[in-house]
């Protein structure tokens, strides 16, 4: 079911930004494991992020990996990361296919190399792209 009808696309703001929280907690709340929520959200992200760009939105930061989450236990951390590289993979088609350019702001040197080489390649692979610009705010203080 579509909602853009109801929309007014002139009042649609510039810029949105969300804050990535709770799918840990949204798992265990299940009886799951936290990266299980980890997963799920990342389908939740692609409805946000592709349904952002067909509304016409210029600008979508996703803070998706605060320096706090470090202290989470080891464990989480790596699933994260593996998440995080897998994703970038499969989704830079798709980000490619409807005009998204890739950004990330954050101290990103911190991050595994294998997660800062596909974000590198990824980011040059969408640089071309002139609709929606997604930031990922990862290890982000």
């Amino acid at each position: 079911m579509s909602f853009k009808q109801d929309i007014n696309l002139e009042k649609l703001p510039k810029h949105i930004a969300i804050i990535m929280d709770g799918n840990g907690r949204w798992a265990q709340e299940r009886g799951k494991d936290r990266l299980f929520g980890h997963l799920h959200g990342v389908e939740s992200v692609r409805d946000i992020v592709e349904g952002s760009a067909e509304l016409g939105v210029k600008f979508l930061t996703l803070y998706a990996f605060s320096t706090e989450n470090w202290d989470r236990p080891q464990q989480e951390v790596v699933g994260l990361m593996e998440l995080l590289v897998e994703t970038i993979k499969k989704e830079v088609p798709t980000l490619n296919k409807n005009n998204i350019k890739l950004n990330v702001i954050g101290d990103v040197h911190l991050l595994p190399a294998n997660a800062q080489k596909e974000l590198d390649e990824a980011i040059f692979q969408t640089s071309k792209n002139e609709g929606l610009n997604l930031i990922m705010a990862l290890s982000y203080s």
